[in-house]
């Protein structure tokens, strides 16, 4: 992690700076690390946007696997997640940005093999994604119950985070098979993605759930230097939640949408977010 990168905690609606943390490097020589996934037993999975799965374990940092990405911008190898009963069902999640077939973002599942890990199959294809390779999202994890969460950007075109039809600006839940996860807001509205959470997004990339409340939170990249201010934003994410954008920036208090629980005047670009010890911390 970069030493210019600032740890700030967010308790209540209050922010403040991080007292007694100190950053320390577990391991170097990695180019840009996007995400990582802790394996039982010890060791982690790291993504390299450029689409190689890093291997970190016993102090030593091996390649677990390589996966062909089209890594322009914001794009690439993105997120990881391991499957909830792993290493008994043996799964371990990507999303990444392909281009062969036509440019797009999709949710990738791997095989582990303990030292190593092969691409089993493609469990979501079809997120949007541009040639600029901006606001593609990419987080993925699974929450408390079992299901997988995917975030995606509205790749700098406003509307598809409105769009019930595109799967761009949203937060996506799946089965572990790829499946839309029962219960879902929209299984049975024609026209939309059975596969959307929530939309009304502009370029999501953290995913927390409360340890005591299960209440999701999600961080979100608002138009800092666009339109000469920040606006990123910390949300709590709830089934079938409007969360405004391009409609609303910050705060709207309008009742169609969701206000965030915190955002920030000035621009501080939130990348993931993590619950320690009673805080919610994020890295920006």
């Amino acid at each position: 992690m970069s030493r210019r990168r600032l740890l700030a905690g967010l308790l209540g609606l209050g922010l403040s700076r991080a007292q007694g943390l100190r950053a320390e490097e577990v391991v170097g020589a990695l180019e840009v690390p996007w995400a990582l996934a802790f394996l039982p037993g010890g060791g982690m999975l790291i993504s390299e946007r450029p689409g190689r799965i890093r291997l970190f374990r016993g102090g030593r940092l091996s390649t677990y696997a390589e996966l062909p990405v089209y890594a322009q911008g914001e794009s690439g190898l993105l997120g990881l997640a391991l499957h909830p009963r792993f290493p008994e069902a043996p799964y371990v999640y990507a999303y990444r940005t392909v281009e062969e077939g036509g440019l797009r973002n999709q949710v990738v599942r791997l095989r582990h093999l303990g030292e190593g890990g092969v691409l089993e199959r493609v469990i979501l294809d079809g997120i949007p994604a541009r040639p600029h390779g901006l606001h593609s999202g990419g987080r993925i994890a699974f929450g408390p119950d079992g299901m997988l969460y995917v975030t995606t950007g509205e790749v700098y075109e406003r509307e598809l985070a409105q769009d019930l039809a595109s799967l761009g600006g949203k937060v996506l839940r799946l089965t572990p098979e790829g499946e839309p996860a029962p219960g879902n807001p929209f299984l049975d509205q024609k026209g939309a993605r059975p596969e959307i959470y929530s939309l009304g997004h502009r370029n999501p990339q953290g995913l927390a759930w409360h340890p005591v409340t299960g209440e999701l939170f999600l961080s979100e990249h608002g138009p800092s230097g666009e339109q000469g201010f920040g606006h990123d934003e910390v949300n709590v994410v709830v089934p079938g939640g409007n969360y405004g954008w391009p409609r609303v920036v910050g705060r709207g208090n309008d009742p169609r949408y969701r206000d965030p629980l915190y955002f920030w005047p000035q621009g501080f670009p939130p990348g993931n977010l993590a619950f320690f010890r009673g805080g919610l911390y994020v890295a920006g």
